[in-house]
């Protein structure tokens, strides 16, 4: 671990398992007091993207056989300054945590009637989150008791814990609960939380940040649709670029933090908002005063983990942490080719993978009652020949088979001996 900031390394030292040296990750020779000339992989993820991009591309020169850079400007999100092989020169992935963060807030906005929503499997299969209302069928019932043959309940948050659910795990008012199946099933079970099916009429996006561009970028075309869509932005320099990149758009001159530029816009009128600008505190002023106006949907982006815990009693509905996004990408790169898909699940302390197995993988042919799988972990569904499977006790995972496996923290390294993953 390299870095300018002593202070910050004292403490990475203390609590992990790492080599901290204190210098500039730019520079070639504290690279090289690294050891980045028998690197298997350089990570640089610095707030600065043109540092990242020079860190690996002279890693890259000394040695270094996989680079990942981290890049946020849009500016960098074209086809500019690419190397042949379409990618900038030294540098073999780059991850745009913005870009990653304003694709999951999309498909939340797109997806009105579920807290969290992923896709795997190419698309085939679902993940779903729901919070269980106090009068929803589901409440102070047992997992066993459940009448869903074709998804999965893999994972339960509760007063700020992941459960991983067993037979006889109590379904209780409030819990966040997440579902898997082939794609539309899991959709079936909102009506049995307590959601209502919502219909997207106005969208309003509040900030210009470069995550507010991203997520223009992405729900413009809801504008075909017959979908009003607003963006809120107090800068005017940045309003004007806005309004000539997404001519779809209104987009309004504002501070959306301020109750008198929401009311007088008519904020309390959009199905759904997303707050995105640049700071923590003010997203989570304006999403709390979204949700005291009576938007139904609020998500909001936030830079640190710390603040999460205040967003369940402001009854946001949604919550995208962009680092976190971008750590998901990275550890796909890191855990190998059988790692097909990975997300990460409240402040990283849980993981739903997407796995290829192989012909030697110690899971296969077992019925999984006789498998072993770790008390923290199920395995949600598996894909076989384009077809989605929900498991059951006799159900025997088969090379080839893409399983997906839910998993906390503490069950990491057993689960992953059983897939022979690193």
């Amino acid at each position: 671990m390299i870095d300018r900031a002593a202070g910050r390394l004292s403490e990475i030292e203390r609590n992990l398992d790492v080599m901290a040296i204190h210098g500039n990750g730019a520079s070639l020779r504290v690279l090289e007091r690294a050891g980045v000339s028998g690197a298997s992989l350089v990570i640089a993820v610095t707030d600065l993207d043109e540092v990242n991009m020079l860190a690996c591309m002279l890693a890259k020169q000394a040695g270094a056989h996989t680079t990942i850079a981290r890049v946020r400007d849009p500016d960098y999100d074209t086809d500019l300054a690419l190397a042949s092989d379409g990618t900038y020169a030294g540098v073999d992935v780059t991850i745009n945590p913005d870009h990653q963060a304003a694709v999951d807030i999309a498909r939340l906005i797109k997806n009105p009637d579920s807290s969290e929503f992923d896709y795997l499997a190419g698309g085939k299969v679902q993940i779903l989150s729901y919070t269980v209302e106090p009068d929803s069928p589901v409440a102070h019932t047992r997992v066993r008791e459940l009448d869903i043959a074709t998804a999965t309940l893999v994972a339960i948050l509760r007063n700020g814990d992941v459960l991983i659910p067993r037979g006889d795990t109590d379904i209780l008012p409030g819990d966040k609960v997440f579902v898997v199946g082939r794609r539309g099933v899991p959709s079936v079970f909102g009506w049995r939380a307590g959601r209502e099916a919502t219909r997207l009429r106005t969208v309003s996006i509040m900030g210009g940040s470069s995550i507010g561009y991203y997520l223009a970028r992405a729900v413009e075309p809801l504008a075909a649709h017959g979908v009003q869509l607003k963006l809120f932005e107090k800068d005017g320099e940045r309003c004007r670029t806005l309004a000539e990149a997404f001519p779809r758009l209104t987009v309004i001159q504002g501070d959306p933090s301020n109750l008198e530029v929401l009311q007088d816009e008519n904020a309390e009128g959009s199905d759904a908002a997303a707050v995105v600008g640049d700071s923590d505190q003010s997203n989570l002023l304006t999403g709390y005063l979204l949700k005291r106006m009576g938007v139904p949907r609020v998500v909001v982006s936030l830079k640190r983990t710390e603040y999460l815990p205040f967003t369940g009693p402001m009854d946001l509905d949604g919550t995208v942490v962009p680092r976190v996004s971008a750590a998901a990408a990275i550890l796909k790169i890191i855990r190998g080719d059988r790692v097909l898909s990975l997300a990460l699940l409240k402040e990283a302390r849980a993981e739903v993978l997407e796995v290829l197995a192989s012909e030697d993988c110690p899971a296969c042919g077992i019925p999984l009652r006789d498998l072993g799988v770790p008390t923290g972990a199920v395995i949600g569904v598996l894909v076989r020949g384009g077809h989605v499977i929900v498991p059951r006790g006799d159900t025997r995972i088969l090379p080839g088979d893409h399983v997906i496996v839910f998993m906390v923290e503490s069950s990491r390294e057993d689960t992953a001996r059983l897939f022979e993953l690193r």
